[in-house]
């Protein structure tokens, strides 16, 4: 028979390895270095077992792994929140070691002002990209959610659905920028190196198409149509928000 022993952390009564209270292990012993070692294997051995599952999951079934995620089947999966800011970090600091934002400068037109203007917006998307990506999340979520209301997921499960997406797109980047920075330093155009962009584009719809594979496949591709029209909106309303907030700021500060 087990001894009965007050946990350490919630003070309850338990045997067993764990907690039935609070789930912490009830042996625990005083920090060492093994303690470190194990802890570092522990941690090592989770990030990579549920974050390589995920990657590989959502590049070969990715709306199916999507509707069983939702469906409670979760265990070997990388939290979606969790997983848009370890790509999102990993997305930004290749594109900063990879010089992204001169790759792609040339493509930009107009005068040396405009120029650094742009310089200036893409370097603070890249030392932002995590938080970037997540900021958008909510905002797809919001579109996706009004254009497949009718096929029975709630809005906070489309944030969960977009967070897989943006993983996709984020792997694809990583993978991605050392490819089009070789190009470049080669003396292929930015431009045509852009165009190896389109491939991401297309991710989406593989995952929407897989996760609603019991819905006619031209009304999932009718409601993807509706999904971009409703962000293409909102994008542009959010545009032009931001315009008259930063001519209205320029204004009274003239003033």
């Amino acid at each position: 028979m087990e001894a009965v022993l007050p946990c350490k952390n919630c003070e309850s009564e338990t045997s067993g390895k764990y907690c039935s209270n609070c789930g912490q292990k009830t042996a625990t012993v005083r920090l060492d270095r093994q303690y470190l070692i194990d802890e570092s294997k522990y941690t090592f051995l989770h990030l990579n077992k549920g974050l390589s599952f995920t990657i590989k999951e959502l590049f070969t079934r990715p709306g199916h792994t999507v509707r069983e995620f939702l469906e409670g089947k979760r265990i070997n999966h990388y939290k979606p929140v969790l997983l848009v800011f370890v790509l999102g970090g990993i997305a930004g600091l290749t594109m900063h070691y990879f010089d992204y934002v001169e790759q792609n400068l040339t493509i930009v037109g107009g005068s040396k002002k405009q120029v650094n203007s742009v310089k200036s917006a893409i370097q603070w998307m890249i030392d932002h990209y995590a938080i970037f990506n997540i900021l958008l999340i909510p905002i797809f979520a919001f579109c996706s959610w009004l254009s497949f209301k009718k096929y029975g997921y709630n809005y906070i499960e489309n944030i969960v659905i977009n967070c897989f997406i943006g993983a996709q797109i984020l792997v694809y980047t990583i993978v991605l920028t050392p490819v089009k920075y070789a190009l470049i330093i080669n003396g292929v155009s930015p431009l045509l190196a852009t165009l190896l962009d389109f491939p991401s584009y297309f991710l989406p719809a593989w995952l929407y198409i897989q996760l609603y594979n019991k819905q006619k496949l031209s009304f999932v591709i009718l409601r993807m149509l509706l999904l971009l029209f409703l962000f293409f909106v909102f994008f542009v309303i959010l545009t032009l928000a931001i315009s008259l907030i930063g001519y209205f700021s320029g204004f009274i500060t003239a003033k």
